[in-house]
């Protein structure tokens, strides 16, 4: 199956497949760009749109979301049941749901699994295809933390890998944040859970970290897609 992913910015992707489209975390006005809003419009033009948004940071969410869904031909908004909406029209079609659930909107199955900072990560299936998007789910190891703080989030996160390399997982978006020594965890991921196709995230618009991870050489059999700049696609084969 073809899929076409593009990088929006930060952590905010499409996924297309056939005639649907997956947007993941929609970033509030300080974390995007004047094109962002435009970029995201033209890729759910005429689509089957599924707006899901991990969590409640203005760096994942913003309530001006709701704003593109008239861009698609259906849309379904999956939001993660800590966020709070505040004097926004609610959505004709929004599902709220909260960690460890598991929700079947005809086209995709959503199973979600609790973050180690906010909100959720999303499972997503299609067919027989597994896409996991980690929204905030990350080796969050900072070094101010106390050592006990730090073995907890990073259990939660080393628990997650352990499930999902249990099955097959196509696509994976997790986060690179280079302010960590850790990164946040994305050579743990791929040699964990071995994807095959591994999307870094998270970079706050530094994308030339990902040639770090690229010459890390992890990959074994994962692709890593190594996007320059906003609108940038690739087409995989899963």
């Amino acid at each position: 199956m073809k899929v076409d992913v593009t990088y929006i910015i930060h952590s905010c992707f499409t996924v297309e497949f056939d005639d649907e489209v997956l947007l993941f975390d929609y970033p509030r006005s300080g974390f995007s760009t004047k094109g962002t809003k435009r970029l995201v419009e033209s890729k759910l033009k005429g689509k089957n749109a599924f707006i899901l948004s991990s969590h409640s940071h203005g760096d994942h969410f913003t309530a001006d979301v709701f704003d593109i869904e008239k861009a698609a031909e259906k849309a379904h908004f999956v939001l993660s049941d800590d966020i709070i909406l505040h004097g926004k029209s609610k959505p004709s079609k929004l599902t709220m749901i909260g960690p460890q659930k598991k929700v079947d909107l005809n086209s995709i199955t959503i199973e979600t699994f609790e973050s180690n900072d906010a909100g959720v990560a999303f499972l997503i299936k299609y067919k027989d295809k597994k896409i996991y998007y980690g929204g905030d789910l990350a080796m969050w190891d900072w070094p101010e933390w106390s050592s006990a703080k730090r073995r907890e989030h990073v259990e939660v996160f080393e628990d997650v890998l352990n499930t999902l390399k249990e099955m097959k997982i196509h696509i994976a978006f997790s986060n690179m944040d280079k302010r960590l020594k850790s990164w946040a965890g994305p050579k743990e991921f791929i040699k964990t859970v071995k994807p095959t196709y591994f999307i870094p995230m998270h970079t706050f618009g530094n994308e030339g970290w990902i040639e770090d991870l690229v010459k890390e050489d992890v990959t074994d059999n994962t692709e890593i897609f190594k996007y320059e700049r906003p609108g940038d696609s690739v087409e995989l084969d899963i």
